[in-house]
């Protein structure tokens, strides 16, 4: 940079239209050839005079170009930086080069993609809403099955063996293959705890009600079926209101499905083989095709496609409600009239054989010391059935369409009775349920504050 000689230079500013006006006038000390010039001071200022400094002010942020600016009196051209400009004049002081610069269009928002997430999201919310209402669903089928069956009688028998295996294909494709070994290293006390009071309890009890209930032999042998059926997927729901112990509650019914392929037959030949006979292969065969392969087909699909079925899973609770709503009023509807023969002792035996099932799960867990969370779920796994497995069963290999009535009837009964179970016991345990997170949150603040090892200095 050129500087002027000895006296006085005058600062000045270049506006857009090439004008020039004066700023200040600062006093200058001569400047040796070579040597660092001093900072200017103004009169009135105390400054440290022996301290060098930079003659000019520094440029404010994003200028970087230098202008001729000439001087108002004809004097020599000199490179002045332009002067950093106070915010009021911001808009005023805009660089040279800017002008000739064209702002950058804007860029279009993703539109498409914004509106199909939006819309998946409404469509998530709307399934989940029918999800909830599972009960009320299964109570509508069945009333109008009773009341209208031709609203229902339509439809094939085929339908009701592809809507349970569709149920069961969304079951699966919520847990992998390796949930099972997780659950079996963490919890394998309680998993097969719960297995054996699922295949011990629920089928003496339904022995007791088949030959003491005073029903005929057909409505007799649903009640076995029944019985001998596996956990309901409906129960997981239902946990979860009660403030369960969801992954047990998912893993008990998962396990129990999969044993059911060899469970149930045997169980039912037990039980019912007095009353009808009974096609133990066939029912082994049906149970692997309904249950077995679909289950493990889900879980497949998550294993290899977790992104795509994390999307698809979000609606498939919804789907499998409407199934189960639909397998009950088809299954009611094909015996309508003589349920509605035999519905106060067919209905007090199918409420008998769930409350006691509701009852034992619970007294038994808790006389062995589990916790109340623990207890809730075993109540709820060993008092609520699979009975749409045990319609599908029972109208396949019973010629009597009256077999499948009582588990037809279940669907409605365990439905109403284990949602009003989880409202109390969600309305009782919200005291436990704060005092269980508050006992974590010490429990993580202790390992945090001194539950840790010491470090080394």
């Amino acid at each position: 940079m050129q500087l002027l000689g000895a006296g006085s230079v005058t600062l000045q500013r270049c506006s857009a239209k090439g004008l020039a006006r004066p700023m200040h006038t600062l006093p200058l000390r001569p400047v040796a050839p070579g040597a660092l010039p001093v900072r200017p001071t103004a009169p009135g200022l105390l400054t440290n005079r022996g301290a060098p400094g930079p003659l000019l002010p520094r440029r404010a942020a994003g200028s970087g170009h230098l202008q001729q600016c000439r001087a108002s009196g004809g004097g020599a051209a000199s490179a002045v930086p332009e002067p950093a400009q106070p915010d009021n004049h911001a808009s005023s002081a805009q660089p040279a080069s800017s002008s000739s610069q064209s702002p950058a269009p804007p860029v279009a928002p993703a539109a498409p993609a914004a509106s199909a997430s939006s819309f998946e999201d409404r469509a998530a919310a709307l399934c989940g809403t029918i999800t909830s209402l599972f009960p009320l669903w299964v109570v509508m089928a069945a009333a109008l099955a009773l009341w209208r069956p031709e609203a229902f009688t339509w439809l094939p028998t085929p339908f009701i063996t592809w809507g349970l295996a569709l149920t069961m294909l969304g079951m699966g494709l919520t847990m992998r293959l390796a949930d099972f070994a997780d659950v079996f290293r963490r919890m394998p006390g309680l998993l097969l705890l719960g297995m054996g009071l699922q295949y011990t309890v629920m089928p003496g009890l339904g022995w007791l009600f088949s030959r003491y209930a005073g029903l005929p032999a057909p409505l007799a042998v649903g009640i076995a079926v029944l019985s001998a059926c596996p956990g309901g997927t409906a129960s997981n729901i239902v946990a979860f209101l009660a403030r369960g112990e969801m992954a047990l509650s998912i893993l008990m019914t998962a396990a129990s499905t999969l044993a059911a392929v060899v469970a149930t037959p045997a169980i039912t030949a037990a039980l019912a083989g007095t009353l009808a006979p009974v096609d133990a292969k066939g029912l082994f065969m049906s149970t692997m095709q309904v249950v077995l392969l679909p289950v493990m087909a889900g879980c497949v699909a998550n294993q290899q496609f977790p992104a795509v079925v994390a999307r698809v899973a979000r609606f498939t609770p919804a789907v499998a409600t409407l199934l189960v709503a639909a397998i009950v009023g088809s299954t009611l509807a094909a015996s309508a009239g003589a349920v509605r023969a035999s519905g106060p002792a067919l209905l007090g035996a199918v409420a008998g054989l769930h409350a006691s099932g509701f009852l034992l799960g619970f007294v038994i867990a808790k006389c062995l010391g589990l916790s109340g969370k623990v207890c809730r779920t075993m109540s709820i796994e060993v008092g609520m059935q699979n009975s749409t497995l045990g319609a599908v069963l029972a109208a396949l290999h019973f010629a009597d369409p009256l077999t499948a009535a009582p588990c037809a009837v279940s669907a409605c009964t365990h439905s109403v009775m284990g949602s009003a179970l989880a409202a109390y016991w969600r309305r009782t345990t919200r005291d436990e349920e704060e005092a269980e997170g508050r006992g974590k949150e010490a429990a993580e603040g202790g390992s945090g504050v001194g539950g840790g090892k010491p470090q080394a200095a």
